[in-house]
Order: structure tokens, then C-alpha cells, then sequence
């Protein structure tokens, strides 16, 4: 069955399993939120994952139509119970970033004491023989460097709490990566 779910104006569809009938509300109040209410796009390819949530939480469809209707703010304390615990997930999965622009890439390693840096960034080399966002010219560059590219590293101290400050520089541009960039970099700082 498919079921649409006005969500702050926003529509969410959703398959509803109409399985659990008990009814018990978690008391989803966080003083603060951590992190943010994920998007309609975010939320979207977690439909059964959010389905998962609600039961767990003994929140029925009955129940979660309810809340939807009768008590918005309840049912936003609940998307953003749901969005605090997805960032938690992924930040605290998290090892690697990258930052990329037409002048210079950064990356980092997110260890559990400490950020890790390893960037390229342009001195003097003409702009031209490199695009830092593709991945075969950077590892052209990393190959045979030119003069005038500089390539640093350096480290430092969470100023807070890991994962949120991973999230916080996810939300100013920076990529969840694999970390092979951050390895050749590292490794070309360091010959």
C-alpha cells in the first residue's frame, strides 16, 4: 500500500507495514539537536529504515497518522529523533574526508583523537595541467609534480565532539572518501 505522509508541507511517500498494534511513544526530546532534521531527499532512501524506527519505538501507522494530524510537533520530535540517530551512524563511521576546488584539494584522516591533513594546493604551476576534480589528473600530478604546487600536512585536535565536527565539515563541503587520496598525498608530503 502506498501511503502519502504530509511532513511539514513536505510529502514523504511511504509503504506502510500495518503489523504492530501496540502503542509507546519514546520520549523523543533531545535538548538540543546534534546534528539536523535530515531532508526529504536524505529521508526518502530511508523509508524502511524510518518504518524500522517507528516500530521499534512501538509507534503503529495508526498511531504515526495520528501524530501527523493531531500533533506536529510530536511527529518532528520523532524525524528528528530518527535524523540524530542516522548522522550518529555515519559520523561515527567515518574516516576519511575531501574537500575539493579548482585550486587546491584537502583531505583528512578522522582518527579518534585527532584530524589529519594532507592537501595539494597551487603555488606558481600553471593552472591548467591540473583539475583537482578529477582523479586521473591528480594522479598524474602526484606521478611527476610540477614546480610551484605546494603540498602540506599538518594535524590537530577535535575542538569538540568528533562527530560533530565531522558533520560540520561535511556540511561545509567536504566528501565522505575512501581515503586513497589522503594516502598518496600523505605519502608525496612526506618523500
Amino acid at each position: 500500500m502506498i501511503h502519502f505522509v504530509k511532513i511539514n508541507s513536505l510529502v514523504f511517500e511511504s509503504k506502510i507495514k500495518k503489523s504492530f498494534y501496540y502503542f509507546y511513544i519514546f520520549p523523543f526530546v533531545f535538548p538540543r539537536m546534534k546534528y539536523r532534521r535530515l531532508t526529504l531527499e536524505e529521508l526518502k532512501p530511508l523509508e524502511n529504515e524510518f518504518i524500522d524506527f517507528l516500530v521499534i519505538n512501538g509507534v503503529t501507522v495508526t498511531d504515526w497518522e495520528y501524530l501527523l494530524t493531531h500533533d506536529i510537533e510530536k511527529s518532528n520530535k520523532i524525524l528528528d529523533a530518527f535524523g540524530e540517530v542516522i548522522f550518529e551512524d555515519i559520523m561515527r563511521k567515518t574516516q576519511f574526508l575531501e574537500f575539493r576546488s579548482a585550486d587546491e584539494l584537502i583531505t583528512f584522516n578522522c582518527t579518534s583523537g585527532l584530524i589529519y591533513m594532507a592537501g595539494i594546493r597551487f603555488g606558481n604551476c600553471e593552472k591548467q595541467r591540473i583539475d583537482f576534480n578529477n582523479d586521473q589528473s591528480i594522479k598524474q600530478f602526484l606521478a611527476n609534480p610540477c614546480d610551484g604546487i605546494v603540498v602540506f600536512t599538518d594535524h590537530k585536535k577535535y575542538k569538540r565532539n568528533r562527530e560533530k565536527e565531522i558533520f560540520d565539515m561535511i556540511e561545509e563541503g567536504c566528501l565522505i572518501s575512501d581515503g586513497k587520496l589522503f594516502k598518496a598525498i600523505a605519502t608525496a608530503a612526506v618523500d
